[in-house]
């Protein structure tokens, strides 16, 4: 039943843009007509799921649009280079929706110093707040929303020593895997289009 939810799941991800994993897995859980919350799939199990459905139905379309999406994280991550910034969430995994954003963790002692340069820049940005566990510890780390050619951008501000700690979004759930510059650019390389097949004539 967890399985069912999660592939259902999947493709309101894929489908319908619900880009709320959480509100993804309730509304498959209805459909099918379940309300216990312990059938829920984990967002591994739905990740999973996600993959395997871009793999089955759009597999050389999420390979483009996530070629396209690493190479936008990439340039946010040379612009925000002082920050030490690591790629998080489905452009990282690959388990994109329709409507995905890209997540950015940078760190720095200075609460003020993420604001400052996003003014001096003039890069318009929405402020807000997200809630995380840090080393199991639940926290409020400040966040900016932006939006780049299109794409949102959030960036969660850390300090340095969070850097070595593990991220959770709910206390149960697996650290939240990361990707510093180095790392993605090799990614890259998983979803460039693969060249064309020579013939020796």
């Amino acid at each position: 039943m967890r399985e069912q939810i999660a592939q259902l799941a999947a493709r309101l991800i894929a489908e319908d843009g619900i880009d709320d994993w959480g509100l993804a897995k309730k509304k498959a859980a209805r459909t099918l007509g379940l309300i216990e919350a312990h059938c829920l799939p984990t967002n591994a199990e739905l990740e999973a799921a996600l993959l395997e459905y871009q793999r089955i139905f759009d597999e050389d379309g999420q390979r483009e649009e996530l070629h396209w999406l690493r190479s936008q994280a990439l340039d946010l991550m040379d612009l925000f280079e002082r920050f030490q910034p690591h790629l998080v969430g489905p452009v990282l995994s690959g388990a994109i929706g329709r409507y995905p954003t890209i997540h950015l963790h940078l760190f720095t002692e200075d609460e003020k110093a993420i604001e400052w340069f996003l003014l001096k820049e003039a890069i318009p940005y929405d402020p807000s707040q997200r809630r995380v566990f840090i080393a199991g510890a639940a926290s409020t780390v400040p966040c900016f929303e932006l939006n780049v050619e299109g794409t949102d951008v959030h960036l969660l501000q850390f300090i340095g020593a969070d850097r070595h700690q593990p991220v959770r979004l709910t206390p149960e759930g697996r650290p939240m895997a990361r990707a510093g510059r180095a790392s993605l650019a090799a990614k890259l390389d998983e979803t460039a289009a693969p060249e064309p097949m020579r013939i020796e004539r």
